[in-house]
Parts: structure tokens; C-alpha cells; sequence
């Protein structure tokens, strides 16, 4: 098997994001996973038997140590416990993001395999029963927090998720309280992704809206001890390094049906015209052909992007927030918001 060479630079461990299902319990309005992949009457689940064929050869080809679950929710997949065998059998560690709902479910899987997980990540809607459970249902908040009780009495470090919509703007340092006395180790903010003109009008940030809460949220990581940062949605004009670690090549998604993809925000995205950030099939394809196919793509947009920012820069235009975003850049230029 031929090993590609892969990018340099400080993005983090090599990784693979893998989907494990099409499905979630909840439905959240700002989610962007379209509803015919995430609300499909046909549940779709990760196949074991690929999950270890593609671990096994991505840590040959791309040096893999880590694999993050997402979904969907991936709690639900029928295979649970044998996914996270799967992981410590390779002698590798994994995460996954959760809404909780079925947490106490999986509990004893998790137990069984401590040794493989390094963290949880929770999505968070709000800090108080009635602000989250307004989004994610009735009886979500509670079980969420006996997940992080679980955890915290564990000792399995678990972290939250939580997008900032506009309702949340002034509510910053209430949610890193809140997470601190829960004993989270870490709290990652999350910009609003603009799944249509409605979401973008009622929902997401302006720019400047996004300059401030950026700001709030540096003040906040220096201040307190658990980790703090933003994930997706940020505002960066760097025409030096890659702005994230899929277009560094340090990080890469594998959709529910087993396809290779550049991001798993770009995954499955609600409304989008095409996927031309899909660039192989694993079910027939090799994990070293297909990450080949992955490191150009990622090479090329990472180009696309700077060849963007400096063409502004000539001009002495300041880039807007479509551009300037990374995330927001790759929605445009792969179709994946035609709307806008």
C-alpha cells in the first residue's frame, strides 16, 4: 500500500471524522444535515466491517491516531458497542458528539471501552431546562445533565457544543459558567451555519455581530481553565497558513454511506446543488487512492481561497463574511448554499 505524504503544520492529530449514522431523535431547525439524509424513514448505519478495513489502512496511508463519531446521532447505531471495540482493538482513540437522549443506553458500552475514548462531546442548546428543552424537547435537558454527572463521576473528560444563535449573543459567559460547574473540559462556540435566507436573517450572526462574540469568546478562554475556542464559522483572512485542519489535511470525513469527503460540515449539507467535496468511495475504492484524491482537493482549495483573499487584498476591499469565513467560502464555492 503506496503512503501519501500528508501536509504539515499545527492542526492537530491526523483523524478521520466518520458518520456513523443517517439518523437523529431530535430535530433541531438550524441543523444542517438536510432532513432526506438526517430524517430518512431508511435508517443508514456505518458498517462495522468498513469502519475496520478504512482505520486500518488510513493509519498506514495518513498516519491516523484518532476517529471522531458524528452523525446523526451516532448513539443510535445498532453496532455501538462493537464500533468502540473496533477502535480499541486498533489501539486507536475516539470521540463522539452526542446529544445525550440515549447516553445512559450506551453507558455500559462506554465503560467497556474506556481505555479507547478520549472524550464526549455534548451539544448544548441553552443553559437553563426551559431554554434547551425549547429546541431539543421536552426531558432533553435532564438527561444531558446525567451524562455529564456520568462523566464528570467517571472521569471521562467531556466537552460542549453550542452554536451561537442571535437569541444566545448576550448569554457568552453564562454558557462557560454554566459548563464550568459541570465539570466540562472544554466548551467550543459554533457560528451559525446559513442553511437558507431564513436562517441567515433570524439566526446567524452578522459580521460584526461575529467580531464581537469572537472577541467575548477570547476574553473567556484566557479567563477560565477549561478549554475554550470556536469551531466552525470563524472569521480568518490568513493567506499564509490553511485556516482549518481539513484544508491542512490533518482531518477528513467519511459520510454515513462510506465516502470520503473533505469536511464534515460540508457533509450532507441542507439544500446544497452538489458534492463535489466528495472524492471517493471506500466500499470499492482504497484508502490510498482515495486520500491521493483528498490531499489535491484540499491543496486546490486551499489555493481557491488564497487566490480569493488576495485579489481582494489588491483592491483594498476587506473581505466580506462569505469570503473571509473559511467555512462560509467552501458552502459557496462547492454549491452548497445556492440560495445565496
Amino acid at each position: 500500500m503506496e503512503t501519501v505524504t500528508t501536509f504539515s503544520g499545527d492542526y492537530g492529530p491526523q483523524r478521520l471524522s466518520v458518520e456513523l449514522a443517517n439518523i437523529c431523535n431530535l430535530h433541531c431547525s438550524y441543523c444542517f444535515r438536510a432532513d432526506e439524509n438526517l430524517y430518512s424513514p431508511h435508517a443508514e448505519f456505518f458498517p462495522v466491517d468498513l469502519l475496520r478495513r478504512v482505520i486500518s489502512e488510513a493509519r498506514t496511508v495518513a498516519g491516523i491516531t484518532r476517529v471522531s463519531f458524528t452523525g446523526g446521532e451516532p448513539t443510535l447505531h445498532p453496532q455501538f458497542t462493537e464500533t468502540l471495540n473496533t477502535i480499541a482493538e486498533a489501539g486507536l482513540t475516539a470521540s463522539f458528539v452526542s446529544n445525550g437522549w440515549h447516553f445512559d443506553r450506551v453507558w455500559p458500552a462506554i465503560q467497556a471501552n474506556r481505555t479507547a475514548l478520549s472524550h464526549v462531546a455534548f451539544s448544548l442548546d441553552g443553559v437553563t431546562r426551559e431554554t434547551h428543552d425549547r429546541w431539543r424537547g421536552q426531558g432533553s435537558f435532564d438527561r444531558l445533565v446525567r451524562a455529564f454527572s456520568r462523566c464528570y463521576m467517571s472521569n471521562l473528560p467531556f466537552g460542549l457544543k453550542i452554536v451561537i444563535r442571535r437569541d444566545l449573543m448576550d448569554q457568552l459567559e453564562q454558557i462557560a459558567l454554566f459548563a464550568a460547574r459541570m465539570g466540562a473540559a472544554s466548551l467550543h462556540f459554533v457560528h451559525v451555519m446559513p442553511t437558507s435566507n431564513t436562517v441567515a436573517d433570524t439566526a446567524a450572526l452578522s459580521l460584526e455581530e461575529q467580531r464581537v462574540a469572537e472577541q467575548e469568546i477570547a476574553i473567556l478562554a484566557r479567563i477560565f481553565k477549561m478549554n475554550i475556542g470556536l469551531d466552525v464559522g470563524y472569521y480568518n483572512i490568513d493567506e499564509e497558513r490553511p485556516p482549518c485542519s481539513p484544508l491542512a489535511g490533518t482531518s477528513m470525513n467519511i459520510d454515513y454511506r462510506g465516502r470520503l469527503s473533505l469536511c464534515c460540515n460540508l457533509s450532507g449539507f441542507r439544500g446544497a446543488d452538489n458534492e463535489e467535496d466528495v472524492v471517493a468511495d471506500l466500499n470499492v475504492e482504497s484508502f490510498a487512492d482515495a486520500y491521493a484524491k483528498f490531499v489535491s482537493l484540499a491543496k486546490a482549495q486551499s489555493q481557491r481561497r488564497k487566490t480569493a483573499l488576495a485579489a481582494l487584498r489588491s483592491q483594498g476591499l476587506t473581505p466580506d463574511l462569505y469570503t473571509g469565513s473559511p467555512c462560509l467560502f467552501c458552502l459557496q464555492s462547492f454549491g452548497k448554499i445556492p440560495w445565496h
